[in-house]
């Protein structure tokens, strides 16, 4: 998979960008959202939009926008008095999806995000915020998109929930060979999950590349005020002091370090 931006109008400027391979990648910075606006479709300017050599025109807007899943922070409450079937019944009809076997796809899709099929009867509004989080996967995979892009996924879900949603999303990024996109503020989880990371301001790219490297740029990172994985701040602050200790992904790590150098 290859998603690439060429002279594309971004604000008051262009933004040139390629995106390959099936990776966990992380967006933020001060007009994160606005990229991703532009990467779901939800936004059409000028300038070239490719992806996997096929050009995005207006008259094929709607192909691409079946290999680009937007997944929101939260769902519509207008959605909220809707039973779990209701709404995936919902969405294939607006997304103008047919199946063989309707029920079998609902039920393949709920079973690789976690969720049972007994809760197609609950209705949305009892659904707790991980169950929500899973359902909104679920209902994008009926689509079956190359692409799934992410808003503030992690919002209201604590650690350890945090962690099983993350291997949910590994395991498709991995076994079904999709590519799956941040768009958050939370450089730790960036840190902890994902292999690359694109850094945003007003002009464009700021800065990309392989997490560990990108994160790491903690002088660049706080003039441009983006927040700073508190491990990566915590091993910048000891290595200022003189202890050259590496960057480590899980504290333990980084006291073990510590005691070998002090």
């Amino acid at each position: 998979m290859e998603i690439i931006l060429k002279d594309y109008s971004f604000l008051n400027t262009k933004i040139n960008l390629t995106i390959r391979g099936n990776k966990l990648i992380g967006i933020t910075g001060s007009t994160k959202d606005v990229l991703g606006d532009i990467l779901s479709l939800r936004t059409f300017s000028k300038g070239t939009f490719i992806i996997n050599d096929n050009k995005l025109t207006k008259d094929n807007i709607n192909v691409f926008r079946k290999r680009i899943g937007f997944i929101p922070r939260d769902i519509d409450k207008s959605f909220y008095h809707l039973t779990v079937e209701e709404y995936l019944y919902q969405q294939i009809s607006l997304r103008n999806l047919v199946f063989t076997d309707t029920y079998k796809k609902i039920k393949d899709a709920l079973k690789i995000v976690g969720l049972s099929t007994k809760l197609l009867d609950r209705t949305i509004g009892k659904l707790s915020t991980l169950e929500v989080k899973h359902l909104l996967l679920g209902s994008i995979l009926l689509v079956n998109p190359t692409v799934l892009i992410m808003d503030e996924p992690f919002l209201g879900i604590d650690l350890l929930n945090e962690k099983k949603i993350m291997k949910i999303l590994t395991k498709i990024s991995d076994k079904y060979q999709k590519t799956i996109i941040f768009i958050s503020n939370d450089t730790d989880m960036f840190y902890k999950y994902v292999d690359e990371v694109i850094v945003l301001n007003d002009k464009g790219v700021l800065i990309s590349g392989k997490c560990s490297d990108v994160l790491k740029d903690v002088d660049l990172l706080k003039k441009n005020k983006v927040d700073i994985p508190p491990i990566v701040e915590f091993t910048s602050l000891v290595r200022e002091k003189g202890v050259k200790i590496d960057y480590h992904n899980d504290i333990r790590d980084i006291i073990k370090d510590i005691y070998k150098h002090v």
